[in-house]
């Protein structure tokens, strides 16, 4: 082929190609057309039809991160001001590990009469013989450079500062207290280009036993989020465990930094104490620090905290097949041993639990071995199991991709039947929350990733209103929005991104999304005391459109939902609301609460993935 004949079949190629492209932009957008100039959908009520019982309660999920704190968040105050006005019941609260300083009260094993300390660069060692009165006598090992090693077993790296004993000891030995920063300043540089770090261990006179425990980050946060949900019920969700319970080879050094992500902390898959007794006397300490006023530590001193919290349930771990590599048998002991834990250091029999927290899919396998009270102890309650879907994009931008959330969304309800059989017959007690329900993005923690547009808020909370209706059919207790607030990478608050495309929250603002006004209309409007399902059919018969469901409450209150499952306006028909008050949240509603309208017509016209709740006029339907 010679250089013009190429010339040629690659303009032909190219020719083919725009035509191609232009042809599938026209069938799309004549989809759409052909959407817009349709007949509207025909919503058909039959208000005297029972069609279900109605007890599934919108509730939502808090995660806790650095934006959530009062030490790096400049919209703290709006965040827990906007979880107050949700009057949510069930709100779920995650102390989550990518952030072990946020997650974990006690991040280093208790070390007997040697004290230790090991933090990196700028950050500073705190030492104390306080404890019975007594001052730093000795100091047993001291390095800045690349050390390593646990307490009582550190070892010198080759890089190391040949003054760090001569310093340490200057400054400490006969003193109460001693603060020593990690600084090239302080030892000089034995290193240069090498991230170094400072370790050092020293012993107390009198000798003192040392544990590690820090409840600062963990108390402020907790706080916030019990005084915000203050008259409601709470599940509290500690699930990260300290990875010193497990044998590691080498200890895992988490950051010095509470705001910096660590992805790899739950590391190891076998536990030091196989009896499992160290485990749920950690959870036992920690649920005793905030409803009884403090605990024992492991060498018999008390730890006072004058907290006398009360909340529903604890759950114990979350998603844990893939934390630590749990299968079901080792999970369920663990959950036996938590629970046991909690009573020995509470003697709290009245608090309820809350099992699994599933993050996968089609795992019956777990449902029936942890369902089955025979593979628990004598005396531990299957009060309640949590499961979570996410549904997820391929694309980050592109609102047409977004369609999908609903089918996938439809074959999870077609998981939660197949749960609810199981539980049916093995534990018909036990309730069920899906605590973690939501979408997450392509890309979300990637930095730089493209910022998502207005509409898909908007996609995301239609998934939602369509999970709460449709899971409530099955008669599940609780469906949880996940999450309170997510955000992007912030370099201005030297913050690293955090699942944005989950937040309920404008990071910037600590405004409601339309997730967040969607889950509040849902609070505000369902009524499960008195509200029952009546029959609803509409005239898009594969429901790939719009998705309606009509409820009657107490007194002969009426209202129905509806939902633009479609990137495109849709027009429906529901006889009788003329008179009414529809409240709509779509792109036009941005940040704010629903837009209320006084319905003139039967005709509603829903912008994309639109929810909207039509409040129907008082009649007599007898």
């Amino acid at each position: 082929m010679n250089i013009v004949q190429y010339i040629m079949v690659m303009i032909l190629c190219h020719l083919a190609c725009t035509i191609s492209l232009t042809l599938a932009l026209y069938e799309s957008e004549k989809l759409h057309n052909d959407r817009a100039n349709a007949d509207p959908f025909l919503i058909a009520v039959y208000w005297t039809t029972h069609d279900y019982d109605l007890h599934t309660v919108a509730s939502l999920q808090v995660v806790t991160n650095p934006f959530a704190t009062r030490e790096f968040s400049p919209v703290h105050q709006q965040v827990f001001a906007n979880l107050k006005q949700l009057n949510a019941e069930y709100t779920r609260y995650a102390v989550w590990f990518p952030y072990p300083k946020l997650a974990v009260a006690e991040l280093d094993p208790p070390s007997g009469i040697f004290q230790c300390g090991n933090v990196g660069e700028n950050f500073s060692i705190n030492l104390s013989c306080e404890q019975n009165g007594g001052v730093i006598s000795q100091v047993d090992f001291a390095s800045y450079g690349t050390s390593t090693g646990t307490c009582g077993q550190l070892q010198q790296g080759a890089c190391h500062a040949a003054n760090s004993s001569e310093i340490i000891q200057r400054v400490c030995i006969g003193q109460k207290t001693c603060s020593v920063p990690a600084t090239s300043d302080i030892f000089g540089d034995p290193c240069k280009g090498i991230p170094k770090r400072l370790l050092i261990q020293i012993q107390c006179n009198p000798p003192q036993n040392n544990t590690y425990y820090n409840f600062n980050y963990l108390d402020t946060m907790l706080q916030d989020f019990l005084d915000a949900t203050d008259g409601h019920s709470r599940i509290i969700s500690f699930s990260t465990q300290p990875n010193w319970l497990f044998k590691l080879d080498t200890p895992h050094i988490y950051p010095d930094n509470a705001s910096l992500t660590d992805w790899r902390y739950p590391v190891g898959t076998e536990l030091v104490d196989d009896t499992m007794h160290a485990l749920g006397d950690y959870y036992g300490r920690l649920v005793a620090w905030y409803t009884r006023g403090g605990f024992i530590d492991e060498y018999g001193r008390k730890h006072t905290s004058n907290y006398d919290y009360n909340w529903d349930y604890t759950e114990i771990f979350n998603e844990v097949e893939s934390e630590h590599s749990m299968n079901v048998e080792f999970y369920t002991r663990a959950y036996d041993a938590v629970i046991q834990g909690i009573r020995r250091h509470t003697n709290n029999y009245d608090m309820k639990y809350v099992g699994m927290a599933l993050g996968g899919h089609n795992e019956f396998g777990w449902y029936r071995y942890f369902l089955n009270h025979s593979n628990h102890a004598p005396d531990i309650p299957l009060d309640m199991i949590s499961y979570h879907f996410y549904a997820l994009a391929n694309s980050r931008t592109d609102p047409n991709d977004w369609e999908s959330f609903f089918s996938q969304l439809d074959g999870f309800t077609f998981e939660v039947e197949q749960i609810e059989e199981i539980r049916k017959i093995l534990s018909p007690e036990t309730r069920t929350t899906i605590d973690e329900l939501g979408v997450i993005l392509p890309d979300d923690n990637t930095p730089g990733a493209p910022q998502f547009p207005m509409v898909y808020w908007n996609a995301a909370a239609a998934l939602y209103a369509y999970a709460w209706a449709r899971i409530s059919r099955q008669g599940i207790d609780v469906v949880g929005h996940s999450q309170l607030l997510g955000y992007p990478e912030l370099p201005d608050l030297q913050l690293q991104p955090q699942y944005p495309s989950v937040s309920l929250l404008n990071w910037t603002t600590g405004e409601g999304t339309a997730k967040y006004w969607t889950t509040k209309l849902l609070i505000e409007t369902v009524d499960i005391d008195n509200d029952q399902a009546v029959v609803t059919e509409t005239t898009d018969l594969q429901g790939q459109n719009i998705f309606s469901q009509a409820f009657i409450g107490k007194n002969g209150r009426r209202w129905v939902l509806i939902i633009n499952k479609r990137y495109a306006n849709i027009d429906v028909f529901l006889p009788g609301c003329t008179g009414g008050q529809m409240q709509i949240i779509n792109e036009a509603s941005g940040f704010g609460p629903p837009t209320e309208v006084t319905l003139e017509l039967s005709k509603i016209t829903l912008s994309p993935f639109a929810v909207a709740v039509v409040h129907m006029p008082p009649v007599d339907i007898e």
